[in-house]
């Protein structure tokens, strides 16, 4: 295993698409007729707003999820939302076309893929106003605000990143209680947020100020607007940082990796399969051609040769190089870039990740075959 594991889980919002009995891109183009492709790709316009994703508990029996916890704010999942969202002042929520999902969750989720760990999403016991002016006078009119849940067994945790947007120039009160209401003394913290454009202001010191002693590692900061394709800057941020040792890939991923070499049109691409029950079911198929589409200028996917039993629930969303399996038309998809839409409706399942350059994919032709062995 390797600390660069991750995402997402998350996060996070997603792509747009029509379904029919056969596949039309979402442009209204209608790729070549195969019978392969009339199952449609995992990746399309969502039919309502997603759920935001779940905490996920701590993992008693998986000892490499005991040392990291990624906990996160964000306003979409802490305000009673009508029809209209303040997207452009909040920098809390990212917004496809008829889906949104917290942009720290989505952040949350993309260093997950990176590093193993648990999410736990930060609740306020009372909500906040929809009104995100009205949500900035109540944040300056408090010096805390409860939440409504607690972190289990916090003890178990070496490493803790804390996600949050920023507020005129400040941190959300209910973080200042998330920090306050744990002894973080002999820990690693770690802040990241959104904003709107003016940065971290005073919030990675506030966090140094509120940790109790913990070591306080450097912060990332993302213009919201820029969180659906900041993989890559989650990606060297975490590798930038000194994680403490036992933090590292072998204790830290919750999925550990095996080494695939994924052949593209003749070129040969560096991936990697995480060590999940579903990664394994697609291991066991290997070595296997799949004939693959270039779909939506996204993504290529097609049918793997047996069906893979899930676990859990999917997601909804996809970080750039994530490998995934969709039960629903049983396809194996290389997600290679955000687009403009990154919404999903039919879950996908991440069970590994190319780990080298995604340029060539955009420049695929329509169909291409595309090899996955475990690498010698």
């Amino acid at each position: 295993m390797t600390r660069n594991h991750f995402l997402r889980r998350a996060g996070s919002a997603l792509l747009a698409l029509g379904l029919t009995l056969s596949l039309t891109a979402c442009g209204g183009e209608t790729p070549a007729e195969t019978e392969e492709e009339t199952n449609p790709p995992a990746v399309s316009e969502p039919e309502e707003t997603p759920e935001p994703p779940e905490t996920t508990p701590p993992a008693d029996e998986t000892e490499s999820q005991e040392h990291i916890l990624i906990a996160y704010f964000t306003l979409w999942e802490n305000a009673p939302w009508g029809e209209a969202t303040d997207t452009d002042t909040s920098a809390s929520v990212v917004v496809g076309e008829e889906g949104a999902v917290g942009t720290n969750a989505y952040v949350a989720n993309m260093i997950q893929q990176e590093v193993g760990g648990d999410l736990h999403a930060i609740m306020a016991a009372e909500p906040y106003p929809a009104d995100f002016q009205e949500v900035i006078d109540a944040n300056h009119g408090e010096d805390s605000r409860a939440i409504s849940d607690t972190v289990e067994h916090m003890e178990q945790y070496d490493t803790v990143f804390v996600g949050y947007p920023i507020w005129a120039g400040g941190l959300p009160q209910v973080i200042r209680t998330f920090l306050s209401s744990y002894d973080l003394s002999e820990k690693t913290v770690i802040p990241f947020c959104t904003h709107d454009g003016y940065g971290s202001g005073s919030s990675f010191s506030t966090v140094a100020e509120l940790s109790g002693g913990a070591q306080v590692l450097d912060g990332l900061a993302i213009e919201a607007s820029d969180v659906p394709g900041a993989q890559e800057t989650v990606r060297q941020w975490l590798a930038g940082l000194d994680l403490p040792e036992d933090t590292d890939a072998e204790t830290a991923s919750p999925q550990g990796e095996t080494a695939l070499r994924i052949t593209v049109n003749g070129h040969e691409v560096e991936g990697v399969l995480y060590d999940s029950a579903m990664a394994e079911q697609f291991l066991a198929q290997l070595p296997q051609t799949i004939s693959m589409s270039n779909y939506g200028g996204r993504e290529v996917y097609g049918r793997v040769e047996q069906e893979i039993s899930v676990d859990g629930e999917g997601q909804l969303y996809f970080a750039d190089g994530d490998i995934t399996y969709c039960p629903t038309n049983n396809t194996a998809a290389i997600f290679y870039s955000q687009s403009d839409n990154p919404n999903l409706t039919m879950e996908v399942y991440p069970i590994g990740r190319v780990t080298s350059d995604l340029s060539l994919f955009p420049d695929l032709p329509s169909r291409v075959d595309i090899t996955f062995e475990v690498a010698e």
